[in-house]
């Protein structure tokens, strides 16, 4: 590695520290550790932190360190992973045939195995030197050999009881070292091996160790231990210094990933803050990896700080640093930075800067200022000057920064919305409002401002475009490698069979309810009610601010909740998602159910795993082309379950109401019919209308067919004067099957078999409420003509040729979506039939 233009071997024999000290400039080796001392707590972590061994010992009842006891009941070992087993109890538990929940209850460890570190007393009365052999300390021991050379029948308990005891050994002259030192150097037997590697022979002989190399040695370190002693002092003072601040950001501090950072450090580098980011390890364990990176990253803003660079200079910024607070809510813990060396101008760098440091916003509100940062650079970078200058800036260089975000791309280059845009350029002017207000941008041009005219106007929506619903056939096509759901899926301690099951229930509940991905997430354990003789789904719709929804299930569904409910029983869960339906993958982080990123995971790995997948469009061979997957989104089921009942028919208040859509415009979406797709369906169905009687009467033209629907809801009417006042003036008051100017078509049948059952329904309330004969009788004649009707529409429908059938019925489709968004017609809401058979087997 190179510091300070020296070149040294990264995998050389470790230096002692009065040899190494000569190669740090002075100013690290004096100015810097003491400016190190000013910063670092001296009393951080008491009882855990010794600042004169610079050995941690973690408290497993400290909620800062990841140390914890083991899960088994019987064991009092400790372990790195809360829930989980030690090293011991996890080996015996693989070993065995007994699930985990069974064995942390059940198992019992054995009581004599050492499990801190600690050597026994030796087993003399009295006499405190370590236990080695037989129980007995090395002086002991070998006079029980000698006995046993002279009476091999000697009893151990009996000679035993005869010793007298030694004084105590001297303890080993490694600082922290629990072990009795040995005669030759001082050392325990531990060290005394370490020391016989380390040293070199002369004439046979090796020196005794020299102060440096003891001072560099850790102690014998438990799961719960980490020792800073093999470090170079320098850097010794900034992994502490390191530590401490993460720890006052509220991470966690793991012993067994300081230990193995400090070990990879101690033969690389003699000073963090001054080594390049390419001469620390990697390629060990991630956690360890990121540990490392995260103390370099800390070591250098702090480095930039005792030479009297502001951190906020530097090209890429430290999030956490600058208090930008976590997705989740919180100080960000993660290493985050934010490269901002594509903003060109200073200014706009400092108001973009200033903006986080003084707002403190979320880690994506940080990186999303940062992209129209950028994207404003770019703008002003083409304009006369390059906008270095934020005095000179004028009218014009802003509508130039309004230009470039009118046709801003995706970040992929695909093409964004007029909506996104005009969002992004909001934030924007956010961002430069707040500085302005603030008194940051008091030198700036006040022209350079936000003008009525700075606006992104909406794109026309084209309303031929089948939007972001998956096509039934696709579902149906997904349904069919349900088996592939969470196959090479990773879900904490889960096994594969566990998570499939997983992933089957949540995959169902997407396609079923039409729920958001995070309202599945979110399910609670008690999300099945029971209501007269109805199963309902009880969410919570965040979004509205709307909780303790229902929403009514289908058999398979529940049955496919329930089955989950069974698998999860038998899983060891993490602490705090005892409530959830969906547990998370581990222990760590504030949200203790699945996450929505991980549905989105799991629904991307399935769909990728499916080995056909066909779309519903035709190549000129007339072969059906590959459906493009990444279309297959949890959100896009929610829209797939809409467009379903849109497509049925199903009134638009009612859609409404089924999805919690706070706005009917955002229901209506998904009646969207363009004139072209009406006009055609219109022609089409115009041709198959009949009379009362099943006779054909087409309508003359597309514009008749049109003005007689409106007319009445279940059908078309000829009837001059009702037609002329929009269905409002019928002479028979609407007894239409009875009418010599009705004319309905198959796209009425749905509405029409309502209407009778509407009939049934009134006829019982009159027979009910004892009217008179007439009432009941008229009811009767009108469902028995209704009746008629039907059987004429369904008798026509099945006449045809299988070409024709299926141009009415899709004409029949873009009709009644019509309707239902225009209000008229009534359909039951029932979950309208899926194309294609499904297995009905749940998870």
């Amino acid at each position: 590695m190179t510091v300070s233009g020296n070149v040294v071997p990264l995998h050389q024999p470790r230096r002692d520290a009065d040899q190494a000290d000569h190669r740090l400039p002075p100013k690290v080796s004096t100015e810097w550790t003491a400016w190190l001392r000013e910063q670092i707590e001296p009393a951080w972590r008491p009882g855990e932190w010794g600042d004169d061994v610079h050995l941690f010992t973690g408290d497993v009842d400290h909620a800062g360190t990841a140390v914890y006891r083991c899960d088994v009941a019987a064991c009092d070992a400790l372990t790195r992973t809360r829930r989980g087993l030690c090293a011991t109890c996890e080996k015996t538990h693989r070993a065995g045939s007994l699930g985990l929940k069974e064995f942390k209850a059940a198992y019992v460890p054995d009581r004599n195995r050492v499990i801190s570190g600690e050597r026994a007393d030796c087993r003399v009365r009295g006499c405190p030197r370590d236990a080695v052999l037989w129980g007995l300390c090395n002086a002991h021991g070998s006079l029980r050999h000698k006995d046993l050379q002279r009476d091999p029948g000697s009893e151990l308990d009996a000679w035993i009881a005869r010793q007298t005891p030694y004084r105590p050994s001297p303890a080993c002259l490694v600082a922290a070292c629990r072990y009795d030192a040995r005669a030759t150097w001082g050392l325990c037997g531990l060290h005394q091996s370490r020391w016989k590697k380390a040293a070199a022979t002369t004439r046979g002989r090796r020196p005794a160790p020299t102060p440096t190399w003891l001072e560099r040695q850790p102690p014998f370190l438990n799961v719960h231990q980490f020792s800073l002693a093999p470090l170079h002092p320098v850097a010794r003072l900034e992994l502490l210094y390191a530590l401490q601040q993460r720890d006052e950001r509220g991470q966690k501090i793991d012993p067994a990933a300081v230990r193995q950072a400090v070990s990879h450090l101690a033969e690389r580098v003699d000073s963090i803050a001054t080594a390049t980011a390419e001469q620390l390890p990697s390629g060990t364990q991630a956690n360890v990896d990121a540990l490392v990176r995260e103390t370099y990253r800390i070591l250098r803003s702090a480095f930039d700080r005792f030479e009297g660079v502001d951190p906020t200079t530097r090209d890429v910024l430290d999030l956490s640093e600058l208090g930008v607070k976590s997705l989740r809510g919180g100080t960000t813990q993660r290493p985050l930075g934010l490269d901002v060396t594509d903003i060109r101008q200073p200014w706009l760098r400092k108001v973009l800067v200033t903006w986080i440091a003084e707002t403190k916003p979320n880690t994506t509100e940080a990186r999303r200022g940062l992209r129209v940062c950028q994207a404003a650079s770019r703008a002003l970078d083409m304009r006369t000057g390059g906008g270095m200058d934020a005095s000179a800036l004028v009218f014009a260089d802003m509508n130039a920064v309004v230009d470039t975000f009118r046709v801003l791309p995706k970040l992929d280059g695909g093409a964004m919305s007029s909506k996104q845009r005009g969002a992004l350029l909001s934030f924007f002017f956010k961002i430069l409002d707040y500085n302005r207000a603030a008194g940051h941008l008091d030198g700036m041009s006040a022209s350079f401002a936000r003008h009525s005219s700075h606006v992104i106007k909406a794109e026309e929506v084209d309303e031929d475009d089948v939007g972001k619903a998956l096509p039934e056939s696709v579902i149906a096509q997904l349904d069919d490698y349900m088996d592939l759901l969470g196959q090479g899926v990773t879900h904490g301690k889960m096994t594969p069979e566990q998570v499939q099951a997983m992933a089957r229930a949540v995959y169902e509940l997407l396609r079923d309810t039409g729920r958001r991905p995070y309202e599945i997430a979110e399910l609670r354990t008690k999300c099945l009610e029971h209501v007269d003789g109805e199963w309902l789904l009880i969410w919570d719709n965040r979004k509205g601010r709307r909780l303790n929804r229902r929403l009514e299930l289908e058999h398979d569904t529940v049955e496919t909740v329930r089955t989950w409910l069974e698998v999860r029983d038998t899983l060891d869960l993490p602490t705090g998602s005892e409530g959830f339906l969906f547990p998370p993958a581990g222990e760590n982080g504030k949200i203790r159910h699945l996450g929505p990123e991980q549905i989105a995971a799991m629904i991307r790995k399935w769909a990728d795993s499916v080995p056909v997948l066909l779309s519903e469009e035709f190549d000129r061979n007339g072969d059906r082309v590959p459906f493009d997957r990444s279309l297959i989104y949890p959100y896009a089921f929610r829209h797939s379950f809409c467009q379903r009942y849109a497509d049925a028919g199903v009134r638009i208040e009612v859609l409404r109401d089924l999805m919690d859509h706070k706005s009917m415009q955002t229901t209506q979406r998904y009646y969207r019919i363009s004139h072209k797709r009406k006009r055609e369906a219109v022609n089409v169905m115009r041709l198959h209308t009949v009379d009362r009687k099943g006779k054909s009467a087409p309508m003359a033209s597309a514009t008749a067919y049109e003005a007689r629907s409106v007319a009445v809801p279940f059908g078309n009417c000829t009837e001059p004067s009702n037609v002329k006042a929009g269905g409002k003036a019928c002479p028979i008051r609407f007894q239409c099957a009875a009418c010599p100017f009705y004319r309905p078509d198959p796209s009425y049948l749905p509405v029409i078999e309502d209407h009778i059952r509407s009939l049934k329904a009134d006829k019982e309330m009159a027979v009910m409420m004892e009217a008179d004969e007439f009432v009941v009788r008229n009811l009767d004649d009108q469902i028995t003509a209704f009746r008629g009707t039907v059987d004429t529409l369904r008798k026509l429908v099945e006449a045809m040729g299988q070409e024709e059938r299926d141009e009415v019925e899709q004409a029949s489709t873009v009709l009644r979506k019509v309707r239902a968004a225009q209000g008229h017609g009534s359909v039951s809401l029932g979950m309208p039939g899926f194309p294609g058979q499904r297995d009905g087997s749940t998870a």
